[in-house]
């Protein structure tokens, strides 16, 4: 039996939990500013895109960080290659055939040593035997050369200087189709993988690579960066089809990709890769910027209740809280990405049914308790034109958060006219950037107005397979940015009769999320208004550098405040960095923070090296 003396004091400790329970939660109530914005800045004293920075072709661009491609410049390969110019801020000479540039003083220039130059083979006539001894002539004179993909197998076969100029000492087989693909240290960063299926289900969801190409096998000595892995497991690995590999002469490197990976935006972080390979050191600016953009959440109206109760019976509105919202929560604490929700009001503007204004107000609170930024998507179901659509939001944020403003806003698969014409809406005059769905197109980063930036998502969180982990660590590399989409419109309003939920769905959302970016953790997780303004500090920074001795100097003009970088060195490590902040990123590879216009990076060397498979 419990005593009076004991029992007071039960009462009395139950009173103080409950007291503190009870102001932890009013605090954080009062705490809770989720109707105000806060990264609206007047978008006209921000960096515009007469602001970001263009490489000169009579400056010292033009010849410390040239670079020259040969092909045709309208192709996938030739869009990829100016984008990485661009973005790398090289210098690009470009030359619609290997017979212009012969005939160009850059083909005669004596400082090859700060040169690669970039092919594309259907800009080379294979036919003339002077094409390869041109190009064996410009390695041995310290010209590094990238094949961005390889002549026709038929042509291979014809042409043995060709074959030895590449690294390849025969063919195994015209076509092979293998089971994966391993990717080796020390090249892309986040590490090596191996892009095979353990089992069907893996296989039907994951596999996307592309696993038909050319046998060919190397001569010794040839570095290889990826490997195609046979379904014949009695093949040795040193037998295993190349897919990336470098030939390494006393004086320069030709680079060799066999299949499409240089076709798309996966091309940059190769590219970046291949030149850190040729030199000493190579240092460039990133953006630096992780992000978790979740779109079309959450639907504030009644609508498509026959659907929703058919397949999770529940109304929407339960489905967004109850069903989705919890694992998005529970995905986005698993990774190292920051959080951005692009809301829609509503889906169905043709309709009558209006979005309830408390779910707006609860929402919000919730997204600012997470931290996270929230946008406005441009997506309807009832193809209702934009400045409609975004009458009728402005119309209910009036009534619901007079003065909230969005800074952000979603296009999803809009093209450029309806980003141009939601931008100039009233409603949207703080916006400053668009966030965009990947269309394989290879300027993933810039400006779609003069005023607001354009980032596109680059991986489908609700369906990441393996080609989406390789372009995600191909821009990792070369710029220091992911951008992951949920699109919660499949849920609202499914385009399938199947009886799948968001359950199925979303299934390997918070382990994909977890794991393949577990490397990446270096890296900020930002909002999309936060990677917009890295996003304009990138492309506006100009950077010179130079070695005296064991320090790196750097000297950063065009942008002012914090810029990042990525440094990569073989056989150093730095000791200290004046200026600015380091953090390893793995081996050989570094994140650098300027906080100065100057920085001074002193390095120290270190034993050891990371491995690269050797033929």
């Amino acid at each position: 039996m419990v005593s009076r003396r004991i029992y007071f004091v039960i009462a009395v400790v139950m009173f103080i939990v409950f007291f503190l329970f009870q102001a932890s939660a009013v605090t954080i109530e009062m705490w809770n500013d989720y109707d105000t914005n806060p990264y609206v800045k007047d978008v006209n004293e921000l960096p515009g895109k007469s602001d970001a920075y263009r490489a000169d072709a009579q400056g010292e661009d033009a010849v410390n960080r040239m670079a020259v491609y040969i092909g045709d410049t309208e192709n996938n390969i030739g869009n990829m290659v100016q984008a990485w110019a661009l973005y790398s801020k090289h210098f690009l000479k470009t030359y619609d055939s290997f017979a212009a540039f012969g005939r160009s003083e850059d083909a005669r220039t004596k400082n090859f040593d700060s040169m690669m130059v970039i092919i594309d083979p259907g800009g080379i006539n294979w036919e003339e035997a002077s094409a390869v001894q041109n190009l064996e002539a410009y390695v041995q004179s310290g010209m590094n050369l990238v094949f961005c993909r390889l002549p026709d197998v038929d042509v291979l076969e014809k042409n043995t200087p060709l074959q030895q100029l590449l690294g390849i000492r025969g063919i195994t087989a015209k076509t092979t189709t293998v089971a994966g693909v391993h990717l080796y240290e020390g090249f892309l960063l986040g590490g090596e993988i191996i892009y095979k299926a353990a089992d069907a289900e893996e296989e039907r969801k994951k596999q996307d690579m592309d696993l038909t190409f050319p046998w060919y096998r190397l001569t010794s000595g040839t570095r290889v960066y990826m490997k195609g892995v046979p379904a014949d497991e009695s093949v040795q690995s040193e037998d295993f089809p190349p897919v990336i590999w470098e030939k390494r002469s006393e004086n320069a490197s030709v680079f060799v990709v066999n299949g499409s990976y240089m076709e798309d935006v996966t091309g940059l972080g190769l590219l970046s890769a291949m030149e850190a390979k040729t030199k000493d050191y190579t240092i460039y600016p990133i953006v630096n910027a992780q992000n978790l953009v979740v779109a079309n959440y959450p639907g504030l109206a009644v609508e498509n209740d026959r659907e929703i109760m058919r397949r999770y019976s529940k109304s929407m509105d339960q489905v967004m809280r109850d069903v989705i919202w919890p694992t998005l929560v529970e995905a986005q604490s698993r990774s190292s990405l920051g959080f951005s929700c692009m809301m829609a009001p509503q889906f169905d503007y043709a309709d009558k049914n209006e979005p309830d204004q408390d779910m707006l107000i609860y929402y919000m609170k919730l997204l600012n308790e997470q931290s996270a930024e929230a946008g406005i998507s441009l997506i309807n179901v009832s193809k209702t034109s934009v400045t409609r659509k975004l009458a009728a939001d402005e119309a209910f944020m009036q009534k619901a958060l007079a003065d909230y403003r969005f800074t952000s806003v979603y296009a999803g698969k809009e093209d450029e006219d309806v980003m141009t014409a939601a931008l100039q809406q009233e409603f949207l005059k703080d916006a400053r950037t668009v966030v965009a769905d990947y269309d394989g197109s290879n300027e993933i980063l810039g400006y779609v107005t003069e005023t607001a930036t354009e980032q596109r998502t680059i991986a489908n969180g609700l369906k990441y397979t393996y080609r989406q982990d390789f372009r995600t660590k191909s821009l990792e590399t070369a710029l220091g940015y992911s951008s992951v989409l949920v699109d919660v419109m499949q849920v609202a309003y499914p385009q399938d009769k199947s009886d799948d939920t968001w359950k199925d769905i979303s299934e390997n959302l918070g382990l994909d999320l977890q794991y393949y970016w577990k490397n990446f953790q270096m890296f900020s997780p930002t909002t999309v208004s936060e990677c917009d303004e890295r996003i304009r500090s990138f492309l506006t920074a100009d950077y010179k550098d130079r070695q005296e001795g064991n320090t790196i100097h750097l000297d950063i003009s065009g942008n002012q405040g914090t810029t990042w970088f990525i440094l990569r060195i073989n056989g150093n490590t730095i000791k200290e960095v004046d200026g600015g902040e380091w953090e390893r990123i793995e081996a050989n590879a570094f994140l650098i923070k300027a906080d100065q216009a100057h920085i001074a990076i002193a390095l120290q060397p270190v034993k050891g090296s990371n491995y690269i498979y050797e033929e």
